[in-house]
């Protein structure tokens, strides 16, 4: 397969590739053969049909499609091969089809290149250690928050007026110059009063009722509000208060603490806490020291990051986010509307998070490469045996349940490990 170069920068490389008759009808024979056994041809049995009449039947150009995309894609790894220097940005280049008939193809391809990097220093370079610490109160507020968790809601007295803290269990109904609009209407709404859920004043003018109490409620939307019909908006919600629940807090004593597990008294369980949040802070200040000393290092090298490679990378975020989301029962557009924004304003505003990540993983490549670090199988074989260990598997039970994509991104996470364990001894991390 003829090609030549149009066109080469920083950027791209732009390909004219063309197929000749012979080669063409020797793919469009290979396509035939791949492929006969899905066409019912009356007259014959499946598979058996000859090409001509497929193609008669058909249409001649029937095995264009599968014969294009098998020789587009050989000549595009063996062009690969043949160029080691060249470093493709995808997996697959983007292509034109100029000319496509019996007598062979003609295409354009453009096969963007991964951006060159220029490192900078990233050897000898002193960082101050980021330490976090745990005292007595992030204990006490764990504590509370493990209390909280086991709190009981009891329904008040018909006299008890709504207070900061309580659960008012309400009906509501909004309107809009007296319209109703979607999403304003609700029944046995639980709304705990402080917890500024709700817009506006909705919450503190709701303060002082009681249990059978009505009350004309008017808010003002923000004008950065999500759904675009309300932002800005003046509403009224005629407001029923069903019920007022306060939540009951369990006390902090030895019989609690033997609840929360295998503790024998509150001491016993305050330990195991403060144990606990002093391993993830040991954690925490590794990894942000760490990434203290790559943010010096990506900003010492120089790369120009693609649009493409950052738009990608935006939309990994907002899959991962809209992945998170759907086990919260939540979509996107709910997320966006209970932010008081749009899906469009949170793209754009994880852009430069994206940004700098595009920039970060490209000069860490570099290093990688430069600094050629490798692991072996064995070192993948020790990472899945820890794992299946960890999963109550054998080893092999657990390799065979690892999708692919999730056996990548164990590998990556070894060679990222390995990487930073040789910044680590490259740099010095000071107090």
């Amino acid at each position: 397969m003829e090609n030549k170069i149009i066109n080469k920068d920083e950027e791209k490389i732009v390909l004219s590739a063309e197929m000749n008759a012979d080669e063409w009808e020797k793919a469009l024979q290979e396509a035939y053969e791949r492929t006969k056994g899905k066409f019912n041809i009356e007259g014959f049995r499946k598979g058996k049909a000859p090409r001509k009449v497929i193609e008669n039947f058909y249409g001649e150009n029937i095995f264009y499609e599968d014969a294009f995309n098998k020789t587009i894609t050989d000549f595009y790894i063996n062009y690969l091969q043949d160029n080691k220097d060249i470093k493709p940005l995808k997996s697959y280049p983007d292509f034109n089809i100029d000319e496509i008939g019996k007598d062979g193809y003609k295409v354009t391809m453009t096969i963007a290149l991964t951006p060159k990097v220029e490192l900078g220093n990233y050897k000898n370079i002193e960082v101050k250690k980021i330490k976090h610490t745990v005292t007595d109160e992030d204990v006490k507020r764990e504590i509370d928050n493990m209390l909280a968790s086991q709190a009981k809601e009891i329904e008040c007295d018909v006299d008890k007026l709504v207070e900061n803290g309580d659960i008012a269990v309400i009906d509501f109904d909004g309107t809009i110059d007296g319209e109703r609009f979607e999403g304003g209407m609700a029944e046995d709404y639980p709304l705990e009063i402080g917890s500024h859920s709700f817009i506006d004043t909705f919450e503190d003018q709701l303060v002082g009722l009681k249990k059978g109490d009505t009350k004309d409620v008017k808010v003002k939307f923000p004008e950065d509000y999500g759904a675009k019909n309300l932002a800005g908006k003046d509403a009224v919600f005629y407001v029923t208060i069903k019920e007022i629940k306060q939540k009951q807090i369990p006390e902090l004593t030895d019989e609690f603490a033997k609840t929360m597990g295998e503790f024998e008294d509150v001491n016993a369980l305050k330990a195991f806490i403060k144990s606990a949040l002093t391993k993830q802070a040991e954690t925490r200040s590794q990894h942000e020291t760490e990434n203290a000393l790559v943010d010096i290092i990506v900003e010492n090298s120089k790369v120009k990051v693609p649009n493409d490679m950052v738009e990608a990378q935006l939309d990994a975020i907002m899959n991962d986010l809209s992945y998170r989301l759907m086990y919260q029962g939540l979509t996107l557009d709910k997320y966006a509307e209970m932010m008081q924004t749009t899906v469009d304003k949170l793209r754009q505003d994880k852009k430069s998070d994206a940004e700098k990540a595009v920039r970060t993983r490209l000069v860490l490549e570099e290093i990688i490469e430069k600094e050629d670090l490798k692991i072996s199988e064995d070192d993948i074989e020790v990472r899945l045996r820890e794992l299946a260990e960890n999963s109550h598997k054998t080893v092999d039970e657990f390799k065979k349940s690892l999708p692919k994509q999730q056996l990548d991104y164990i590998i990556n996470d070894i060679i990222v490990n390995k990487l930073y364990d040789f910044l680590a001894k490259e740099n010095k991390f000071v107090d």
